[in-house]
This record gives structure tokens, sequence and C-alpha cells, in this order.
């Protein structure tokens, strides 16, 4: 296994109010018990990436994140009814400030996700588009249920030695 020196700390916590999801609870769990400032890289996952999303538009963190990576990021609640109690999509997306909060930001998407359809993040990816964005449309993959390569080689390539 490849030791990856650039990672001084990777926090995987349980967030409170399962399945729900909520915004009110999620950005005061990241701020308030995770502890995320400006030198943390967040990785969210399909309600976490709206999570991210969100996050990277708020003034809650002393300036811009180190990182942000949104995996199936939607920008709407897809009309399903858990979405929309989730509390990240009652208002329109601040786009010129989330592109601002983060000195990257990454999006993966898979083209075969039966949750959130690819057309959610090429939405997201032309509104953030910018010399901080980048975004993988993967070809065949599904909603990221399992870890993939391409995930910790972006790691590596904005952290690794050489980078």
């Amino acid at each position: 296994m490849k030791q990856r020196k650039y990672v001084t700390e990777c926090v995987l916590r349980d967030f409170p109010d399962q399945p729900k999801c909520r915004e009110s609870r999620w950005i005061p769990f990241l701020l308030d018990e995770i502890g995320v400032d400006r030198n943390t890289v967040v990785v969210g996952h399909s309600s976490g990436a709206a999570c991210a999303m969100r996050l990277l538009e708020s003034d809650k963190v002393d300036g811009p994140l180190r990182g942000a990576i949104l995996v199936a990021a939607a920008h709407t609640d897809l009309g399903d009814e858990w979405e929309a109690q989730s509390e990240y999509f009652n208002r329109p997306w601040d786009w010129a400030k989330m592109k601002n909060g983060a000195d990257f930001i990454h999006l993966f998407h898979g083209t075969d996700d039966h949750l959130i359809p690819v057309r959610e993040a090429r939405h997201v990816a032309e509104m953030l588009e910018g010399d901080n964005f980048e975004y993988s449309e993967l070809s065949g993959k599904g909603h990221f249920f399992y870890p993939w390569q391409e995930l910790l080689d972006v790691m590596d390539q904005k952290f690794g030695a050489d980078a």
C-alpha cells in the first residue's frame, strides 16, 4: 500500500441526523465537531456533496478551504421528498461565492449513477468552471459506493511529494 505522507489526519465519522442529512445539523457538525478550517480538504459524497457546496459558499470558515472534492453532486432535490427536507435545495446557489470557497474544487460523477443523473453534475460543473475547478465524468461508474483510484490520484496530484 502506498504511503501518503501529506495526510496528517483523516476524520471519518458518522454524521448526525441520519437519514435526513439536514444542513442545519451537518454544517455545525463540520465546524464544531470535526473542526473544518482553512487547512481542510472536504470530500463530500451525494448529500455530503450538497453539504460541501453550502460550506463552500458560507462565511463560517476563515478563508477558503484547502480543497473540496465533490462526488455525485446535485444542484436540485430531484423531486425527492427526503432531499427537499435536507435544506440544501431551499434557496439559490451562490456559485460565485462557492468558487472562491476553496483553493481547488474537483467534481467526480459517474455516467451510470442511478440516483443522481449526470445532467445534475454537468450543471454544477458548468457553474463552477474556472481556474481552480476540475470535472471528471467517469464512464461506466455509478454512485461511488466503493473507493476508486481516481480519487487517490487527485489527492496525489494536489498534495503528493511532487505537487
